[in-house]
């Protein structure tokens, strides 16, 4: 006797693996700049300062194509 299975496809390229990539940048420009301060290197505050703005760009963008995935997901069902 066959047994059928479905499995659901990987959400590659979706809107959960965009927030885990964007969270993974986040936390990585985050810990940069924590290096750069802790490291006490040449220019190290404004070395800081780029890796936290650089955080800050990563999470508006990624807000921002959430709420455009989300109004796109609504004109679609509103259409059907």
């Amino acid at each position: 006797m066959a047994s059928v299975t479905f499995e659901k496809p990987l959400d590659v390229g979706g809107p959960l693996s965009r927030r885990a990539a964007a969270l993974a940048n986040v936390r990585w420009f985050r810990a940069l700049a924590w290096r750069a301060l802790r490291d006490g290197g040449p220019r190290a505050e404004l070395r800081a300062a780029n890796a936290r703005s650089a955080a800050r760009i990563v999470l508006r963008q990624a807000k921002r194509e959430a709420l455009v995935d989300r109004l796109t997901r609504q004109a679609v069902e509103a259409s059907l």
